[in-house]
């Protein structure tokens, strides 16, 4: 199996079904002057907490997997809601950003630190978590428009993470972790980007 590698949260049922509200909002507010808005299948709305890198398979080891159990028992199940949608034009995705959140970015930070115990660098620690939902043609001028949908949704529940594996278009699971911390949040070691 290749691919890309990373850990990541992805929506239950009650979370994709307020996303796909979102989604649908995201497009009935499109401009009709020839933007296309791609959604992206539910199965592929996750939020990054740590992007291993691409064909690094073997670095998935027990100890790995045994170091990302340990995540899970130091960071609180939490909740978060979506602050508003932003067009990144580089790629031009759609994307719903969170409110700040210190569990979520804490949660991004133990993942990133179960790597470095074992020496392995990540390729990129997530500062902005978000979903992507849908994409826009690239580099396009800011899209003002989405500002006018409601982001206003209840909160999303992060219980757990998991390990992907991104072998093109659809991710594998090879591991998940409940977190189960007492309601306490380690403190946040990066800068937030919000």
């Amino acid at each position: 199996m290749s691919g890309s590698l990373f850990t990541a949260w992805r929506p239950d049922e009650a979370a994709r079904t307020q996303l796909a509200a979102l989604l649908a909002a995201i497009q009935v507010a499109c401009p009709a002057h020839g933007l296309q808005v791609k959604p992206r299948r539910p199965d592929q709305w996750h939020v990054t907490l740590c992007f291993i890198g691409d064909q690094v398979m073997h670095l998935v080891t027990p100890e790995l997997l045994g170091g990302f159990a340990e995540v899970g028992t130091v960071i609180p199940a939490h909740d978060f809601t979506i602050e508003r949608l932003a067009y990144w034009p580089r790629s031009g995705a759609v994307v719903a950003l969170p409110h700040t959140c210190p569990t979520l970015l804490a949660l991004c930070d133990a993942t990133d630190k179960a790597l470095r115990v074992l020496d392995i660098r990540s390729q990129e620690v997530t500062r902005q978590p978000h979903i992507t939902l849908a994409y826009l043609p690239r580099h396009l001028p800011a899209q003002s428009w989405l500002d006018g949908v409601d982001c206003a949704g209840d909160r999303l529940r992060v219980g757990s993470f998991e390990l992907l594996c991104s072998p093109g278009g659809r991710y594998e699971s090879l591991g998940h972790w409940p977190l189960t911390a007492a309601d306490a949040t380690p403190p946040v070691q990066q800068a937030s980007l919000f």
